[in-house]
């Protein structure tokens, strides 16, 4: 009865998901699918299309550096995530238009909801 009682609470807490986002394994997937709903979204031109996808490949990839010290040293994690959201929005400034860009902006989902590729992009 002990371990039956031990083990159903361990699956309980187990099966409790985790808010916080975890390194992205496919990356260009990701990107494929970001850029995908940002082209509907905005209206995207091909030449930005190529743009907006390195951008957003490098942004991930650095993002995924950092995302252990989630758990670690959040202070830190958010310093860094910070830092790299206002490089990251700076070039897309020079590849959007301004009308896009706030667009863009407007996109931001309430919270972090991992089932919104988006998501990637503000949180």
């Amino acid at each position: 009865m002990k371990y039956t009682l031990l083990l159903s609470l361990l699956c309980c807490i187990l099966s409790i998901p985790s808010f916080a986002q975890g390194p992205i394994p496919n990356v260009e997937g990701h990107a494929n699918a970001i850029i995908g709903k940002l082209t509907k979204s905005l209206s995207l031109k091909e030449d930005q299309q190529l743009k907006l996808k390195g951008y957003i490949s490098d942004f991930i990839t650095q993002r995924n550096t950092v995302v252990a010290e989630t758990a670690t040293n959040p202070k830190a994690y958010d310093a860094k995530i910070k830092s790299m959201h206002n490089g990251f929005y700076k070039k897309l400034k020079t590849a959007l238009t301004a009308e896009q860009y706030e667009t863009f902006l407007q996109q931001k989902p309430a919270e972090n909801d991992p089932t919104n590729v988006l998501s990637q992009l503000y949180y």
